[in-house]
């Protein structure tokens, strides 16, 4: 029966393994099935200790029906998803613990622990995360050690260093596979359905909106240059593009979308792009959003990618149902000197010129007045900006609440505002005036890491604009702020709300916030770069990267030659591995106890009783009393004392008199 039972050292290592394995899904966890680990678990343990008893039926069964309905409760009625789907697994992770009995009951609750914790990188991939589980595969290879060792192998740290050991020799076959083997979408980029609330930039623009991403440090995307990036007040990132306006409110055209790809026909629209001046090639790796558009510098071309296409107002989207749900690179080209639609489709100007019929009356009446004192539309256009910046406008993240008549309350009343209530202002007098204008929304600015020659762009970057329609030059980028803030633009948020120690208000803990302590700074983007080539050449190693890195080394190459590649690397690796382990056990010395049962294994072959390979111990006992009966009483004195000091955790006297017994044996044999 004891074959059957599970060791205290492995349940141990068990125990600690499936805390560690939950608790990085805790914070996104139901807290009726946080209730059910907790119980569970503390129930095992109990009895690990000897201080209760298995629970009964009725036990078991209020645990489940907890399990299970917390999952909806906790969702809101939603059983679907990939948080209710981790939320079941870790269920029925830990409610096996209270039927586990035998070692076989152990190696299921053993396999669930690998696959609870393959599931955290469906949340995170970062170096953080990745050392912890491997920490955690480690403890739970432990405890599938410590169910397979003997009862003399009862130190837990001894089996953990084993489990480690295991796990860095199966590290050099690892890395092969992971270079070499075909690349197929890992787990974590499959597009789950997923109930994480959408971060960043959404499809709206509302006074307040943007001002709250801003007091996010939260990372938006990286770009990485080709060369020298742009100078910081060039980089504008283009996202959404507004044209439509109600109740305070700019969001997309309702219109159907136009759409081009690089595999469909060239629309008009597209050769209305002009790229003039420098080029900067660059690459985005953009942080998963859950939405679908992407972010990019002005006039940039289609990446060689078939999900992404870009839309009649020159935006790029990302062609998937579900939006950016992992982390997606994407190279592009721009220019950032332009000319835009310079010969648009009326309709689409005239769309770009609506206003609702009523509401803000006071700023129209002052569109009207200004526009008749200009000369032409750039006249307007200065004219406005002097007033922002002559008028007491004040640039601030806490510009208090407006009206029902929002433009005229800012206008005239407070005019205490952040980027959304000056490109949203001075959009609509545009319009007032007749001239086509919308709202443009992205992020500007970014930090350098010269670690990794890469633009970090974070939340609090988040920034709106306008663009005007200009006769002979087409859209043209008019940034308000500019005239408010010029050091937002010059500098950064950090800069232009300096006065009012706003910035990242709600994250005192944020690195970001101390930049003028140099040497966090720099231990800061040492770190950031690091995370940064991890990304780029671990989570992101995609299929077309794998191609690029194996053509520079193979050359051209194709799947026959890279499988025969892997098989040759596979064999010689474990060739190698096959090598180093038989010469270390050819030149590890044999115990005193082995060195003794050899001697009686070999008195016994003198006699043409010799023992077969892989017979053991037993076994070999069993066979050569049925031979010789008259050496069974030696023989069993001889095994069992084998036996009991070499499996059965004897005393170190038992060695004495096992060659006690071996010498009596001979004696015997001889006699």
């Amino acid at each position: 029966m004891t074959y059957y039972q599970i060791p205290r050292n492995s349940l141990a290592w068990m125990l600690v393994s499936q805390v560690a394995v939950i608790l990085p899904h805790v914070a996104r966890l139901p807290v009726w099935v946080v209730l059910v680990v907790v119980g569970c678990v503390t129930w095992r343990t109990m009895i690990y200790q000897g201080r209760w008893a298995y629970p009964g039926r009725w036990v078991k069964v209020g645990f489940v029906i907890t399990g299970l309905v917390g999952i909806p409760l906790g969702y809101k009625g939603r059983v679907y998803g990939l948080e209710p789907a981790v939320s079941l697994l870790v269920v029925a992770y830990v409610l096996k613990l209270l039927e586990m009995h035998q070692k076989r009951d152990a190696y299921v609750v053993i396999l669930l622990g690998y696959f609870v914790a393959i599931t955290e990188f469906l949340f995170y991939q970062t170096i953080p995360y990745t050392l912890y589980m491997i920490a955690v595969v480690t403890m739970i290879t432990a405890s599938l050690v410590g169910l397979n060792q003997t009862k003399s192998h009862v130190r837990p740290f001894k089996t953990l260093k084993l489990a480690a050991i295991l796990l860095g020799q199966a590290l050099p076959l690892m890395l092969v596979m992971f270079l070499l083997f075909p690349r197929i979408s890992p787990l974590w980029s499959i597009p789950l359905q997923s109930q994480t609330a959408k971060t960043g930039i959404t499809d709206s623009m509302s006074p307040g909106d943007i001002a709250s991403l801003s007091k996010s440090d939260g990372l938006a995307f990286k770009a990485t240059f080709e060369g020298e990036p742009p100078r910081f007040p060039q980089l504008y990132w283009r996202g959404l593009v507004f044209s439509k306006y109600k109740d305070g409110i700019w969001t997309r055209d309702d219109m159907r979308p136009s759409v081009w790809r690089h595999r469909q026909a060239v629309p008009g629209w597209v050769d209305n792009i002009s790229p003039i001046g420098q080029r900067f090639d660059y690459s985005v790796m953009l942080e998963p959003t859950h939405q679908n558009w992407l972010f990019t510098l002005a006039a940039s071309d289609i990446p060689d990618d078939r999900d992404v296409a870009m839309v009649r107002e020159h935006s790029l989207v990302y062609i998937h149902r579900r939006g950016v749900s992992s982390k997606l690179n994407y190279a592009l080209t721009s220019h950032l000197d332009y000319r835009l639609d310079v010969n648009p489709n009326a309709f689409i100007l005239h769309r770009n010129t609506i206003l609702p019929k009523e509401g803000n009356p006071e700023s129209r009446i002052l569109a009207e007045r200004l526009f008749a004192e200009s000369t032409n539309h750039k006249d307007y256009i200065r004219r406005i900006l002097t007033l922002y910046n002559t008028d007491a406008f004040f640039y601030t993240l806490q510009p208090g609440a407006l009206g029902e008549d929002e433009i005229d309350d800012f206008l005239f009343s407070s005019k205490r505002g952040f980027c959304e209530h000056y490109s949203s202002s001075f959009t609509f007098l545009m319009r007032a005036a007749g001239i086509p204008a919308r709202v443009v929304v992205g992020y500007h600015g970014g930090e350098y890491n010269p670690n990794g020659n890469y633009v970090a762009v974070h939340q609090f970057d988040a920034h709106s604009w306008s663009e005007v329609w200009l006769e002979n030059e087409g859209w043209v980028r008019v940034d308000p702020t500019m005239a408010v803030a010029p050091e937002r633009i010059e500098q950064g948020i950090e800069a232009a709300v300096a006065e009012e120690n706003s910035f990242l208000s709600d994250s005192p803990l944020s690195l970001l916030k101390y930049r003028q302590l140099l040497w966090l700074t720099e231990i800061r983007l040492q770190l950031d770069a690091v995370g940064h080539y991890w990304d780029t050449w671990v989570v992101g190693y995609t299929p077309a990267m794998q191609s690029a890195f194996l053509s520079d080394y193979l050359g051209d190459f194709d799947t026959k030659s890279l499988g025969a590649a892997l098989l040759a690397t596979f064999f010689s690796v474990l060739g190698l591995l096959a090598i180093v382990i038989l010469m270390r056990r050819s030149n590890t010395p044999l115990s005193a106890l082995d060195q003794a049962y050899l001697n009686f294994c070999q008195s016994l072959a003198k006699q043409g009783l010799a023992r077969a390979v892989g017979e053991g111990p037993l076994d070999y006992a069993r066979r050569i009393k049925a031979q010789r009966a008259d050496l069974a009483d030696a023989i069993d004195q001889v095994t069992m004392s084998y036996v009991n000091a070499n499996y059965g955790g004897g005393a170190p006297g038992d060695i004495k008199e096992m060659k006690k017994a071996v010498r009596r044996f001979q004696l015997k044999t001889l006699l």
